[in-house]
């Protein structure tokens, strides 16, 4: 099926109406730019004249991000610590219209930091300052309790978990999540990560890229097909996530391939990739989650959000850095 523009700008304007929380591993992404002309006499490696500096959410931070950027309301539900980068990245979430009373501050631990060194737009090194361990019981209660009293206050529509591996979301976590979502009849969406096997029922949406699929499924790469139907290994795989996770639509990214929805009546939705350049895969995950939760809350078929995630990671990965899609953008992208 082809989504028309008409019904792309329809869905696209109603976006305003809905309010997504966020759970999940929030990180402050820096970036230093400059240029390099020469090598190191100290050792191989290239030396950056400094330009600038900046930073933006990333993580599920950057999926706030890009909810507030499609005009929808974001409320966060994240772990920070008591540092510069904790405040930087909470003053940046607020002044982008994210609601950031559910973020809690850990004193015993950092908070993530992601800094990428760019030398010509081409990214030479990254610097990880992070800890991966759970975050205290005392921190998870209260993020639950946040998030608890928003879904039954403030009209929540959807629910997105974005794990990290950074010791936000566990088993017990995601179990409560879920139940939670299930009670007050909520879709949840989760972008999983590989080392966490949870195999939690009753998620409505799974966004996994082809690697993590088969790292959750525990299947062995042995090569992949251009077409996804034929793709034995993500089949096998696919198999697997929705026999444990049975979750009702399975969006796996693939790259240049574009993307696979696999729904819950066994049915494949295939759609090529729309990018018509690529400079940095980072954050397009992030995009797709939130594109496609936003759109079904607003009445989109799970084959009509699956085209509008694509066209809006088309988007995102002809940018440089950690970046959002706008709603005009979207919008341009349909018109083009």
């Amino acid at each position: 099926m082809s989504l028309s523009p008409a019904r792309a700008q329809s869905l696209i304007a109603s976006f305003k109406d809905y309010r997504i929380a966020v759970i999940g591993d929030v990180m402050l992404d820096r970036y230093i730019w400059g240029s390099a002309s020469r090598i190191s006499q100290e050792a191989p490696v290239p030396v950056v004249a400094v330009d600038r500096e900046t930073s933006a959410p990333g993580g599920a931070a950057n999926v706030m991000h890009n909810l507030a950027a499609l005009g929808a309301r974001a409320l966060a539900f994240a772990v920070v610590g008591a540092d510069l980068a904790g405040a930087t990245l909470t003053d940046e979430l607020a002044a982008l219209g994210v609601d950031t009373g559910g973020i809690v501050v850990e004193e015993s631990r950092p908070t993530t930091q992601k800094t990428r060194l760019i030398a010509a737009g081409q990214q030479v090194a990254r610097i990880d300052r992070e800890v991966s361990t759970d975050i205290a019981d005392a921190s998870r209660d209260r993020l639950l309790d946040a998030m608890r009293s928003a879904i039954s206050s403030e009209g929540v529509s959807a629910i997105i978990v974005e794990d990290y591996a950074k010791g936000v979301v566990t088993a017990d976590m995601l179990d409560a999540i879920v139940a939670r979502g299930r009670s007050a009849n909520t879709p949840v969406a989760l972008d999983p990560h590989p080392a966490h096997h949870y195999a939690v029922n009753g998620l409505t949406l799974m966004t996994p890229n082809r690697a993590e699929a088969l790292a959750l499924a525990g299947i062995y790469d042995r090569g992949r097909a251009a077409a996804p139907a034929e793709d034995v290994p993500l089949l096998e795989a696919v198999a697997r996530i929705r026999e444990a996770w049975q979750p009702k639509q399975l969006l796996v990214t693939l790259g240049a391939h574009g993307m696979a929805l696999f729904l819950d009546d066994g049915a494949m939705h295939h759609v090529p990739t729309r990018a018509r350049e690529v400079f940095d895969v980072s954050g397009a995950g992030e995009t797709v989650i939130a594109t496609f939760t936003l759109a079904l809350c607003a009445g989109a078929s799970p084959e009509e959000a699956c085209e509008l995630s694509n066209r809006a990671a088309g988007v995102v990965v002809g940018k440089v850095g950690t970046a959002p899609i706008h709603a005009v953008e979207l919008l341009d992208a349909f018109a083009s």
